[in-house]
């Protein structure tokens, strides 16, 4: 299963805990991350999920409840406050079944959820409310999303849709002969916007982003112009702005930083 790497400070208290393994199909990872004013801008970089992100005060009491949709592009997250940030990461899709409203217009929006699904952000503070630890936490959202999920019925991600993102999980260029005989590219475009919030292309893209920023992760010293050609670019100009654009560094100091996580770690 596609598992994403989000982009690590050199400072971070970032940590991923695995839900139930009855939710593995839609939840990549519950996440925690604590956070100051005063540190440096948090880059996020895409990778394919959305994230029901809570905002906890030191005390674990609920400042906010934001549902940050699928993202084509970086963007830093900005502190005003110390906090402590509870993430659900849905795969692409993956949340979709659990929620009262359409994914189109939700691509790189972060929005509170009380504005689009009222009674999802009701029922998930009183889920959170009162919790005095991470343990207690955890605990009470697998649970809340066992209960959910044992009531989906209709309400599914549609079977073109999966077979698009296993199809090119598996596989390193836009292939779409594979889906053709399934649906209509038309209808695939309907789907993928309703479901996911992207379209076919802006999910192979990202997908694709991933796999050559965890090569990087894995040798920093890998050739470029090795990269340019497994993974289909056009050409190495075309590389180069596709990095830029989902991580806001050029390749060259990508590998760079990735080079220091590595000293780091």
């Amino acid at each position: 299963m596609y598992q994403p790497e989000v982009w690590q400070g050199l400072t971070s208290t970032y940590q991923e805990i695995k839900p139930d393994n009855r939710l593995n199909a839609y939840i990549q990872s519950y996440w925690f991350s604590h956070g100051n004013r005063t540190e440096e801008p948090a880059r996020i970089i895409p990778d394919l999920c959305s994230d029901l992100i809570v905002q906890l005060s030191p005390e674990l009491d609920i400042l906010s409840i934001e549902l940050c949709g699928p993202s084509t592009n970086f963007f830093y997250s900005i502190l005003e406050q110390p906090v402590i940030y509870l993430g659900i990461r849905f795969y692409l899709g993956g949340l979709y079944p659990f929620f009262n409203h359409s994914f189109k217009e939700m691509k790189n929006q972060l929005l509170a959820l009380n504005f689009i699904d009222k009674v999802f952000a009701n029922d998930l503070a009183d889920v959170l409310s009162g919790k005095k630890s991470f343990a207690a936490i955890i605990k009470s959202v697998d649970f809340y999303f066992l209960k959910r999920f044992n009531r989906l019925e209709t309400k599914k991600i549609s079977q073109p849709v999966r077979e698009f993102i296993t199809s090119h999980y598996e596989t390193i260029d836009y292939r779409k002969e594979g889906i053709n005989n399934l649906i209509s590219e038309r209808s695939l475009q309907r789907l993928f916007r309703e479901e996911t919030g992207l379209s076919p292309y802006e999910a192979f893209d990202v997908l694709r982003f991933q796999k050559v920023y965890q090569e990087l992760l894995i040798d920093p010293q890998i050739k470029q112009l090795d990269l340019v050609e497994k993974y289909h670019f056009f050409d190495q100009a075309h590389y180069t702005r596709k990095m830029k654009k989902m991580t806001g560094l050029t390749p060259s100091q990508i590998k760079q930083y990735v080079g220091i996580l590595q000293d780091k770690y």
